[in-house]
């Protein structure tokens, strides 16, 4: 059933393709339908794995404790972000909750690109000595 909406959906968008290009289809055709498509991905994304975790709650578990682990790690990071403005931010950042945003962004993803590299480190060290 799933390959059958998978085929359907290809055709369209290549049937959409070729009027794009042969001047029988605007640009906003183009753009809806991948508003669609996007919409049936996100819908697709959330549906599929809490119908899994249903059927399977062991690996539910493991993925619900890794969403945990990123929401400590997202509070974590704006816990500790500043709000401060500084005049050069006048172009970029409108405020200073978005001065706040864009730190906790930031710090958030310098723990998680650290963490990354730890776990990079610890893998081959421990490789190694295998």
């Amino acid at each position: 059933m799933l390959s059958i909406v998978l085929y359907v959906l290809m055709g369209i968008s290549a049937l959409l393709g070729i009027l794009f290009y042969a001047g029988a289809a605007s640009s906003d055709v183009l753009i809806y339908w991948c508003y669609i498509l996007l919409f049936i991905g996100t819908l697709a994304a959330i549906v599929f794995p809490i119908m899994h975790m249903v059927k399977n709650p062991k690996s539910g578990k493991a993925a619900l404790i890794g969403i945990g682990g990123i929401v400590v790690i997202f509070l974590i990071s704006y816990l500790m972000a500043g709000d401060e403005m500084i005049d050069k931010y006048d172009g970029f950042i409108s405020g200073p909750a978005a001065s706040k945003r864009v730190s906790t962004g930031l710090i958030s993803f310098y723990i998680l690109a650290a963490g990354a590299v730890g776990v990079t480190v610890f893998s081959g060290v421990t490789k190694f000595f295998k």
